[in-house]
């Protein structure tokens, strides 16, 4: 896993010099893993418990807001803070992930 910890910052600080498509599939990836870890464990208390739902509860609220540029519920969280310092601008629109890649024609 990127985050040893768990920690979303620490995700965040490892990924955030990269291009938004390979922060996003990263992202993927590691909420796949927390979530398998917390399953895995059968423990649903403590560390399992934050280390399993609550990291990968962060990261797909960040691979959303990369996605989608929503504004949440709850501007304060922390994910949101983290996503706006990164990679979000009140200025600027979000930019097209499939705007400079080619389309697949099948014919």
């Amino acid at each position: 896993m990127i985050s040893k910890n768990c920690s979303i910052e620490e995700f965040v600080e490892t990924v955030k010099g990269r291009e938004i498509w390979e922060v996003i599939s990263l992202a993927i990836d590691e909420a796949t893993r927390a979530d398998r870890m917390f399953i895995r464990t059968h423990r649903h208390t403590g560390n399992a418990l934050f280390c399993g739902q609550t990291y990968s509860r962060h990261l797909k609220q960040l691979i959303n807001y990369l996605r989608y540029t929503v504004k949440p519920r709850r501007p304060n969280s922390k994910t949101y803070r983290l996503y706006m310092a990164h990679w979000g601008s009140i200025d600027q629109e979000h930019p097209d992930l499939l705007r400079d890649q080619p389309m697949d024609t099948v014919h």
